[in-house]
């Protein structure tokens, strides 16, 4: 398969800017880099897991790359911006060169990218194959993982501006669940503590990715009919159980099912569009992902990882959180809460580099916020970078090779894509 690149033609710097990627890449620590404490690859089996967890799956493998340079992707769309980043006009096939050499040309089988600025629509572009007969382009949507755990958090916090959810009171009370649990401490989490991670429950591997159920709701409840792996409040563990468990609360407080629950409050004000994927069969418009035999991830995330969406609409959404919270039925304290770092014990190992969670976010170590995603074949990240950017980059396949390596691809091509 063709792999696509862009010729610059006289950018400045950008040679130097794309050596210091690939002295990134290759480990050299002279070179910028970014560590995620919470979405890290275990590059032998695909997880929205960190790679703490022991896995025994088998190894999944993307398109081989190929030498064959091709003329640049026909599928970008670039707005000619109002604003400026000091006096410098933005640069899209500059961007697209940058985004394209870590992604598609080193085997990727496409990847997209948007960037927003004051709430207008700089650039979205589509790299590589949305399938073996078509090109990707700007509207091809692709799996989320876990940036997934945005759409559920604003809904959980709509609800809770709204009274019909509080956050420091037990969800299980809320969730009007009756029958006891095994492990009794469940009882006490809280809505807090489920969207920041601090619930006790463990990270749950096979639960969500060895076919052990095939629902989200199942997962849901096996998981409260288990054990937790520490006492509520106590340490941060990062889990997909919370906000499966979140999901199961938003749909006994609307009344709806899940994805129409999302789609009413969330997608359709914002004018956006995505929905809950199967591992198989994807939608036209939909990018092909490599997937191993036997897998069923997306009907079992769901809240937590199981929706696709365009790079346009996932910028879309994190930066009404930023730049008008009111588009996503927010106020800005709701936004000041969500942004507030978990209270992790100091007995605990706090996040790598410093970095933190809030209320559903991730807050990088930089002053930006928003979410990663890593499942099988798909790496992504949306931030809203402390510039006044924010940009999404959505991938299908194993490049770079953990998701941790985004962030500074994308401090890469907006340097290049603002170069002088």
């Amino acid at each position: 398969m063709a792999r696509h690149t862009w010729v610059l033609g006289g950018v400045v710097g950008l040679a130097a800017i794309l050596v210091a990627f690939a002295a990134a890449s290759s480990g050299d620590t002279s070179a910028k880099s970014v560590t995620t404490p919470l979405e890290t690859v275990d590059t032998t089996v695909a997880s929205a897991e960190p790679t703490s967890a022991a896995t025994t799956e088998p190894p999944t493998t993307s398109t081989p790359p190929t030498s064959t340079t091709v003329a640049p992707t026909s599928t970008s769309t670039t707005v000619e911006p109002t604003t400026t980043i000091d006096g410098r006009r933005f640069n899209a096939a500059a961007f697209d060169a940058v985004i394209s050499s870590a992604t598609v040309d080193l085997g990727d089988v496409s990847a997209g990218a948007a960037v927003i600025r004051n709430g207008e629509v700089l650039h979205a572009a589509g790299f590589g194959m949305e399938n073996p007969l078509t090109p990707a382009t700007s509207s091809t949507r692709f799996r989320l993982a876990s940036v997934s755990k945005l759409l559920t958090t604003v809904a959980v916090m709509q609800l809770v501006d709204e009274g019909a959810i509080e956050l420091d009171k037990p969800f299980a009370a809320q969730l009007d669940r009756d029958e006891p649990f095994a492990d009794p401490r469940i009882a006490t989490i809280t809505v807090r503590q489920l969207l920041s991670h601090m619930s006790g429950f463990g990270a749950a591997r096979n639960l969500y990715f060895g076919h052990a159920v095939e629902t989200w709701q199942q997962a849901a409840n096996t998981a409260m009919n288990g054990a937790l792996a520490s006492d509520p409040g106590t340490a941060y563990k990062y889990s997909n159980t919370n906000f499966c468990i979140l999901g199961l609360l938003v749909e006994k407080v609307t009344g709806s099912p899940f994805e129409t629950a999302i789609r009413d409050r969330v997608l359709r004000p914002l004018g956006i569009e995505a929905h809950l994927a199967p591992t198989f069969d994807s939608e036209v418009g939909d990018a092909m992902h490599n997937t191993g035999p036997g897998r069923n991830y997306m009907e079992v995330l769901g809240p937590a990882g199981g929706w696709v969406a365009t790079p346009t609409d996932v910028a879309k959404l994190a930066a009404a959180l930023r730049d008008d919270p009111e588009a996503a039925g927010l106020d800005q304290d709701d936004v000041d809460a969500m942004r507030v770092p978990v209270p992790v014990p100091t007995e605990t190992p706090p996040p790598v580099n410093g970095w933190s969670y809030g209320l559903g976010l991730m807050l990088f170590g930089d002053g930006g916020w928003g979410h990663t995603g890593t499942i099988e074949s798909t790496h992504d990240v949306v931030v809203n970078r402390p510039d006044g950017l924010t940009v999404s980059v959505l991938i299908s396949g194993d490049r770079p090779s953990n998701t941790d390596k985004l962030l500074p691809v994308i401090d890469l091509a907006v340097a290049a894509g603002f170069a002088s």
